[in-house]
């Protein structure tokens, strides 16, 4: 298994996972997977941008998760926080740099 498949099954909890060769897809629902590959040996910007987008996942308690990822080593990397957007919101970066951040919206009293 590797570091990225560690990350995303046994500390953020996705169940469904599969590797073909280096390609490695993590199921996170009934019709969205994330896919991730090594470097290509070409220009990067012939595979994917130079830089990545942040993964942001929509979650029931950012609290609960920032326990969760703390007692599997996690260093948090921003928050928990409430934002101006009007989410609770929290981010670590995964085993390959790439920021995951998790988040649930404010009551309307807390905005």
């Amino acid at each position: 298994m590797t570091a990225e498949q560690r990350f995303y099954v046994e500390t953020l909890g996705f169940t469904r996972t599969e590797r073909n060769g280096e390609y490695v897809v993590v199921h996170t629902g009934e019709g969205s997977s994330l896919g991730f590959m090594p470097p290509m040996p070409v220009p990067p910007e012939q595979w994917r941008p130079p830089r990545e987008p942040a993964l942001y996942f929509m979650v029931e308690n950012v609290d609960a998760v920032v326990a969760r990822l703390r007692q599997h080593g996690v260093p948090i990397e921003i928050g928990p926080m409430d934002t101006p957007w009007g989410h609770r919101f929290a981010a670590v970066l995964d085993p390959e740099g790439r920021r995951v951040c998790f988040a649930h919206p404010l009551a309307p009293a807390h905005r």
